[in-house]
């Protein structure tokens, strides 16, 4: 059952006038409780000694509010209780949880929800801010199995937050051993203090009232109106003026075949592997022996290269393995594509060449659509060279995902931060004043890491997952969608080209791609 024990987190054993009398309401309410206030020294000492195995990532986290989360669970695992925010207020005896044998959760308010739900796929989001458990309940291993794979998001929500939490529930097997009540339960107001509108069927007595003073919620800072309207219109402006040619939005999704994206997930096993090599040299070897070693039959695989503009003799070291691959595919065919795009590695991240480097990418790949794939293919599987290391079964995997666009997570390394960053979803659309900012060469091109789009490493605690934007390192598609038009944009659409184009115009015609952020797979670094 649920001990009588109190665990809340701060700095220090001194706690902020502001939030003192929130602690004064635990024992008022509940006196025959033992109350621990744990310092952040003490927290260090308790996972080091605990949760050794853990104690890495904790030690990583650069915000003290992604430790506290960490904490709390290990805590409840440890010693079960009740867990408390520093600034949530008793109301209540909490007898009435003393004899329940299951974890006891909650939903976060439900005026919450949109925010931060919806685009992660979430059926709602559950609240971490006070939680009661049995001490030794396998939940808590749960949840904490996922620290390691949610440390490089880049948002609390997801790293160690209410968002982890709800994807933890989501996917543990005994979902019978924690119970979820209503949100009013712990938090009968939100976050603007307003009351709490019904999350479930029950109407429970609340015991507990978070006052949202000490927590991860904000609201971003307004900067001075008229100044921002005229930084927008500037921004604004700079873009029209300078952006160049682009694709037309109607006429590009015209140009798919209804047909083509009506058509069900294709049950044929027949495999054109497209592979687009610039100056591949160094990743050849390396990806001739990965790819040889997938399972798919000979007599359904076949395997495309395309080569352009390299400088280092690419096209004649595909020459020279082709004669080895001939037993292992259908056919293999190098492809030659050159569109006069010379862009010096040192300097192809820099965003002022993106449109360039990319529209050429675009230009490559559609080249591999027209003369890789013919009637008899059912599936492209797009491989990057520089992709070095995958699973020999990825294709089955894909395929199991039961969608007609799927991406796996492209790592550097098992569990590290996601490479291909193409691979997005979009939380919000984002202030006019930062979209603005942040367009070169017609191109929206955010800092990689800004807030407002989530990579396949921010939502590992999800097994499948819908896109927008998606990346070309691995990317296997309906080859039928390929033949009825859905091709990647050589010019801007929507403020993004080639594969993030790819991707947000497949949704916008109605095939959203799908992203399996637990299915990884190794880039060179």
């Amino acid at each position: 059952m649920i001990p009588r024990l109190i665990h809340q987190t701060w700095k220090s054993e001194v706690l902020p006038e502001d939030l003192a009398p929130f602690a004064e309401t635990w024992p008022r309410h509940n006196p025959s409780w033992q109350r621990t206030l744990w310092t952040d020294e003490m927290l260090l000492e308790f996972v080091y000694e605990h949760y050794p195995q853990y104690f890495e990532v904790y030690c990583s986290y650069s915000d003290g509010v992604c430790r506290a989360d960490a904490a709390r669970y290990m805590l409840l695992h440890t010693y079960g209780g009740l867990y408390a925010d520093i600034d949530v207020e008793c109301l209540d005896d909490l007898s009435p949880i003393t004899d329940e044998a299951r974890v006891v959760l909650c939903h976060e308010p439900p005026a919450h929800w949109p925010l931060h739900a919806p685009r992660r796929q979430l059926p709602y989001v559950l609240f971490n801010g006070v939680m009661a458990s049995p001490a030794g309940h396998p939940f808590w291993l749960h949840v904490l199995d996922h620290l390691p794979g949610q440390r490089h998001a880049n948002d609390i929500l997801d790293m160690t937050g209410p968002c982890l939490l709800t994807g933890a529930y989501l996917t543990f097997a005994d979902k019978d051993s924690v119970v979820v009540h209503d949100s009013r339960l712990f938090t009968p107001t939100d976050a603007d203090q307003r009351p709490t509108e019904p999350s479930g069927d029950s109407d429970p007595t609340p015991l507990t009232r978070h006052k949202w003073v000490a927590s991860w919620w904000s609201h971003a800072p307004r900067t001075n109106r008229w100044l921002r309207s005229i930084r927008y219109r500037l921004r604004r402006l700079r873009h029209y003026a300078t952006r160049g040619p682009v694709l037309d939005v109607e006429a590009t999704q015209s140009r798919v075949d209804a047909d083509a994206v009506a058509r069900p997930t294709p049950d044929g096993n027949r495999v054109a592997i497209l592979v687009p090599v610039r100056d591949a040299v160094p990743y050849i070897d390396g990806f001739v022996r990965a790819v040889s070693a997938l399972d798919l039959p000979r007599e359904t695989t076949k395997l495309v290269f395309c080569e352009g503009d390299s400088t280092d003799g690419t096209f004649d070291k595909l020459m020279d393995v082709v004669p080895a691959l001939e037993d292992r595919f259908r056919t293999v065919t190098v492809l030659r594509k050159d569109v006069g795009n010379i862009v010096a590695h040192a300097t192809r991240r820099d965003r002022r060449v993106q449109r360039t480097r990319r529209g050429a990418l675009a230009v490559v790949r559609n080249h591999l659509i027209d003369h890789g794939l013919d009637d008899t293919d059912d599936w492209a599987l797009w491989i990057d060279v520089d992709v070095w290391k995958f699973p020999a079964d990825i294709f089955q995997t894909l395929r199991s995902a039961n969608g007609r666009i799927v991406t796996p997570n492209c790592v550097t390394y098992p569990g590290g931060p996601s490479f291909d960053l193409n691979a997005f979803i979009s939380l919000w659309d984002h202030p006019r004043d930062f979209y603005y900012r942040h367009v070169r060469g017609g191109l929206f091109q955010p800092p990689p890491r800004a807030r407002g789009r989530l990579f396949l490493d921010c939502v590992r605690y999800m097994p499948r997952i819908e896109l927008d934007g998606v990346g070309g390192t691995m990317l296997l598609v309906d080859a039928s969608l390929h033949r009825g038009g859905l091709r990647f944009p050589e010019l801007p659409y929507k403020d993004l080209i080639e594969t993030e184009a790819f991707g947000v115009l497949a949704r916008d015609v109605g095939v959203p791609a799908v992203g399996l952020p637990q299915v990884e797979i190794l880039h060179v670094p």
